[in-house]
């Protein structure tokens, strides 16, 4: 039943106008940190894959506004802030600069570096201006911040707990050392340090002079404004949601031990104005980096209710506080102390929001999409480079083999979403940067036909890609997911490819596949091929109008094979034009022979059939190498 109470937006006393004002000059703020995080970082995860969030937070710790930030980030920023405002509690100064990556302390995953600062004005501590940025590395056993194959914390690599940097505004600068001195490619690692202090403090300036303009007891006034706003439409809009209970389960493709197929279900329990997302009866822990969490669940829990919501409604807390996240300890889906987390934000987060995505397929299928792929395609390489006699060594998280998104009831999916928890909110490096900063060369990057979930809707396409060393051995360290468990379709939409990765060597023509974690030396002679998947189908493919499907065809989205096979559209391969007579007459027989749909597809454990097409004799399939 629909339920239909609604709010007045903004309180009587509150001046509109004014309210737009500081609304905007928030988003400002949060936009000058970006941009001052994107022009100053060292490395390219961070300066061109935008790989960080910077978000304000009142002296409350709870999220003013962000923008263009990370959804995984951001979705559970204020839970590492509140640890780190109760570790410091009655010691938090002007000029203070606390940093943490801990995600035993609320923070996401080990590779997530937060820096925040408070900021007061007038003696009074008003706000948070904070940061988290994925490092390249942290200290871990194999050069990557994300490493797979760790069975504990101290594999992971140093684990900061929040800790000082500048206490008062003086730099600390034994702990930045003994930071410095357990992290690879130290120079890099400190330019990306003071890239994000450059944001934090920038965000300080500028919030110092927005309470400077209407005074600290406005500038609150205000705030609470902007909360209760976001409260009031996030309330009506989970108010327009039926009541009930709605169940959805995915899977993990590996646990980065070996183990496969690890199931996370959801019970997503809408009532009133509330959501509250279970994920009791997941797997338990595993072995392996493939556990979420605390911040991670309760990020993964909020954003698949924040994605069905009208997109204007700020995301502050106004909203945070109508959703809440529950998996008991010990769990995939919430860690026990020392299980390993290093891959929350990817593998274990974008599994529970799918499986959280297809119980709200069932309560508003109107407002999903289909699954988003996984990041099995995006390694971390690494090696030494002798071009011009450097002989440095070097790292490079790759992004450009990132998968599509889900398409959705109104629209095709985007390409290179990258992840659910990123949501398209990081970039791919251009070809010229990539061969530029590092040792590689870039043979074939290029869209994915067939890559993608078909449906009336079609999924964003997925990426093949082919990489070759030009400087000696690459050490190839593989963090994602998705590849053996590929995205789901709603409404009769299909399921995407998965995808998979392997290594070639070009002198036997042997092919040794790797799933979608693990460790590979890339050597003379080998190259390195990732074929990505692209996102989830949404609807009937036979009702896709035939114009566009020629359209795809021409885009190089989807084949002529597919076109006929898939979408019931006969296309004439001389003068490549549509039959619409005998279009008609192939819908109509290929609509006889369909079964009623399921909400989503597939409902089944490891239903990608990428390798087993394309394995060949004398080629091997390793899970999870180290």
């Amino acid at each position: 039943m629909k339920k239909t109470r609604q709010h007045s937006r903004i309180k009587d006393s509150v001046d509109p106008i004014t309210f737009s004002v500081v609304l905007n000059r928030f988003r400002t703020i949060a936009d000058e940190m970006t941009l001052t995080m994107e022009k100053t970082a060292w490395t390219s995860i961070l300066a061109l894959a935008r790989d960080y969030s910077c978000a304000i937070y009142d002296s409350q710790a709870r999220q003013v506004c962000m923008m263009d930030a990370i959804p995984v980030h951001c979705n559970s920023m204020h839970v590492v802030l509140k640890e780190i405002a109760r570790t410091f509690e009655g010691d938090i100064h002007d000029g203070d600069v606390i940093v943490c990556n801990d995600p035993y302390s609320g923070n996401t995953h080990v590779g997530d570096f937060v820096t925040a600062c408070p900021v007061f004005h007038k003696g009074k501590h008003m706000f948070w201006s904070m940061t988290k940025g994925h490092q390249l590395d942290c200290g871990a056993f194999i050069p990557t911040s994300t490493p797979a194959a760790a069975k504990d914390v101290w594999q992971e690599g140093l684990q900061l707990p929040p800790i000082k940097f500048y206490d008062k505004g003086k730099r600390c600068d034994d702990v930045v050392r003994m930071y410095l001195a357990n992290v690879r490619w130290t120079e890099w690692l400190y330019g990306d340090l003071m890239a994000q202090l450059g944001s934090i403090w920038i965000g300080r300036r500028r919030l110092t002079e927005l309470a400077e303009h209407y005074g600290n007891n406005k500038t609150e006034q205000y705030i609470e404004a902007i909360l209760g706003y976001a409260d009031q439409r996030m309330s009506d809009e989970i108010r327009s949601m039926p009541d009930g209970d709605y169940e959805g389960i995915s899977w993990l493709d590996t646990d980065g031990q070996g183990g496969t197929d690890i199931p996370i279900k959801a019970l997503v329990s809408i009532r009133d104005d509330q959501v509250r997302v279970d994920f009791s009866g997941s797997a338990p822990q595993t072995p392996g980096a493939n556990n979420s969490s605390f911040g991670v669940m309760q990020a993964a829990a909020g954003l698949p209710v924040m994605l069905a919501i009208d997109p204007s409604i700020p995301h502050n807390d106004g909203c945070l506080r109508h959703v809440s996240g529950y998996a008991p300890v010990g769990s995939v889906c919430n860690a026990k102390y020392p299980g390993s987390t290093a891959l929350a934000t990817i593998g274990p987060h974008d599994t529970m929001k799918d499986a959280a995505w297809k119980a709200l397929a069932k309560a508003v299928p109107e407002r999903v999409s289909g699954g988003n792929g996984r990041v099995h395609c995006v390694p971390f390489f690494s090696g030494n480079d002798t071009r011009e006699k450097r002989n440095n060594g070097w790292g490079c998280m790759f992004f450009n083999g990132g998968p599509g998104g889900g398409a959705t009831a109104s629209i095709d999916g985007w390409p290179l979403i990258m992840t659910s928890g990123a949501m398209g909110g990081t970039k791919v490096i251009s070809v010229e940067m990539s061969e530029l900063l590092h040792p590689m060369r870039i043979d074939r990057q290029e869209i994915g036909t067939n890559s993608m979930g078909h449906g009336k809707h079609l999924g964003g396409p997925g990426v093949e890609i082919q990489i070759t060393s030009t400087s000696g051995t690459m050490e190839c360290n593989l963090f994602g997911d998705g590849a053996s468990n590929p995205p789901h379709g709603v409404l009769g939409g299909t399921k995407a490819i998965g995808g998979g990765n392997y290594k070639e060597n070009l002198k036997t023509g042997k092919r040794t596949y790797c799933s979608s974690k693990g460790r590979m030396m890339i050597e003379d002679n080998d190259i390195w091929v990732g074929y990505s998947s692209g996102g989830g189908g949404y609807g009937d493919p036979l009702e896709r109008e035939p114009e566009d499907v020629l359209e795809s065809i021409f885009d190089g989205m989807i084949s002529l094979d597919c076109a006929q096979k898939i979408y019931g559209v006969a296309i004439n391969k001389l003068t490549m034009k549509i039959d619409f007579k005998k279009t008609i007459i192939l819908r109509k027989k290929m609509s006889k022979k369909r079964d009623s749909f399921d909400i989503t597809e597939p409902n089944l454990p490891g239903a990608s059939d990428w390798v087993k097409k394309r394995l060949r004799t004398g080629d091997t399939y390793l899970i999870d190498p180290q």
